[in-house]
């Protein structure tokens, strides 16, 4: 009878502890970058307004340059989603938690955009990832 109690505690006290971490992760998360906010022909002030610092730089001929950018799409903060986790897991009792933070984990992929920049910091190519509504048929 104690081992089944103690079981039962043990559950409970790990439901208890996992509550909240898919309201958290619905809550956290990176605002996507606007890619309408660049094109060719901008500074690179513009370009890493939104997508942030490079995370690698090589130099090129003629005083070019090319940045790699990584960033996240699909993750954005969002309040709703996390009102929905909220709601379920006081329609579960908390048992929504687990499939709940798999599913928050599972959000977002990572891309890489390279640009390449003239010797006055001007975009001259965009390469790799662009939204849909971007690319060039």
């Amino acid at each position: 009878m104690k081992t089944t109690a103690a079981i039962l505690l043990a559950v409970a006290l790990s439901a208890l502890m996992l509550t909240g971490c898919s309201v958290a992760m619905a809550l956290s998360g990176h605002p996507e970058p606007n890619f309408d906010a660049f094109e060719v022909g901008a500074n690179r002030k513009q370009v890493e307004i939104q997508l942030g610092t490079p995370i690698s730089t090589s130099k090129l001929e003629n005083g070019k340059q090319e940045d790699t950018y990584r960033f996240e799409m699909g993750n954005s903060p969002n309040g709703h989603r996390a009102m929905m986790n909220l709601y379920m897991d006081l329609a579960t009792i908390g048992i929504w938690e687990l499939p709940g933070t798999i599913i928050e984990a599972m959000m977002g992929d990572e891309h890489e955009t390279t640009i390449v920049y003239s010797a006055d910091d001007r975009i001259l190519v965009i390469k790799g990832y662009r939204p849909p509504h971007l690319q060039k048929p």
